[in-house]
């Protein structure tokens, strides 16, 4: 829900700032509340469990608008240009050649800005994508920070044949690192199933040897089991099977949140070889310090090696250490 005092010109975020801190408090005199409900929610049921909690005297007044049934994320991206990072140029199908051709021009423009070198377009890494409710698009710091990496990674190590792409959302990093090994095998794992089948089919779309999977520890209670459960039916995905649950891939590039890095620190070293490297990324410079602690136990050289408008890019090289899960 989102709230605002009517006619206030400078409060209206005042309800996202307070939090659970407002809960109770009488901050303005008069509210609008705007909330969105599924089509099958009894409206006027709530409407008078309101007016009830709130001990109104009367009911209240409100108007109901219908909402679109659209696939938002990807009703936004339609309105996006083809992108440039770490080598690559990430497009849309509804993206046309001369799209392709403005973008490769603004980013070369500001390659001369900045005296570093441009490129034409034919040496250009192109990757179609279909986002939809998937994330990674290349346009955010924290994947062209991943993309750079990895671009960097092959060109010093020529032996990677296993890539893991943890949290895959789009499936670009791990495609990303198909288009630059052609006998590499990528390896997605994501639990949110449409963006699974959606990384299947950005896999699929440019040719290469990708796969996404919802990871084999599923649900960390029985409910969240269930749900998964259930999506997975609806979407047709499947766990990842067991001869890929270990120290098994060459690389790794994880680009989450650095609260969830943390937590997923022993799962993403149980499934990298020793000498294998890793790129994380999702991470605010000043949550660098927790990041780099809890990887320090399994990896080597564990560092901060490029960061882009306030986001990180950490690497490391797994140590021998085994894991206890």
């Amino acid at each position: 829900a989102i709230y605002a005092e009517p006619d206030a010109n400078n409060e209206s975020w005042a309800a996202i700032i307070c939090g659970d801190a407002a809960v109770g408090k009488n901050i303005w005199m008069r509210c609008d509340v705007t909330a969105h409900f599924a089509d099958s929610f009894d409206l006027l049921g709530i409407v008078d469990e309101v007016r009830t909690t709130l001990e109104l005297a009367s009911g209240i007044r409100y108007v109901v608008d219908d909402v679109p049934d659209l696939d938002w994320i990807k009703e936004v991206q339609s309105n996006w240009k083809p992108f440039v990072a770490g080598g690559f140029l990430l497009k849309f199908p509804w993206h046309t050649q001369d799209d392709v051709k403005d973008a490769i021009k603004l980013h070369n423009t500001l390659q001369v800005e900045e005296d570093q070198k441009t490129k034409m377009e034919d040496e250009y890494y192109q990757l179609l994508l279909e986002g939809g409710v998937a994330f990674g698009t290349g346009e955010h710091p924290t994947t062209q920070l991943c993309l750079s990496w990895i671009t960097q990674l092959f060109k010093e190590d020529n032996d990677i044949k296993m890539f893991l792409d943890y949290g895959a959302g789009s499936g670009v990093l791990g495609i990303a690192a198909c288009v630059l090994n052609d006998s590499l095998q990528a390896v997605g794992v994501e639990i949110d199933v449409d963006a699974i089948r959606i990384a299947d089919v950005n896999a699929e779309n440019n040719g290469m040897n990708m796969k996404s999977y919802l990871p084999r520890n599923i649900g960390s209670d029985d409910e969240s089991a269930s749900l998964i459960m259930k999506a997975m039916k609806r979407a047709k995905v499947d766990i990842l099977p067991e001869n890929m649950d270990g120290q098994y891939f060459d690389a790794c590039a994880a680009n989450i949140l650095a609260g969830p890095l943390v937590s997923l620190c022993s799962t993403i070293a149980s499934m990298v070889r020793s000498g294998g490297e890793i790129g994380l990324s999702g991470i605010l410079e000043w949550q660098s310090e927790d990041v780099l602690e809890a990887y320090s136990e399994f990896f080597d050289d564990v560092k901060v090696a490029d960061s882009k408008e306030g986001w990180i890019l950490i690497t490391g090289s797994r140590n021998q250490k085994p894991v206890k899960i």
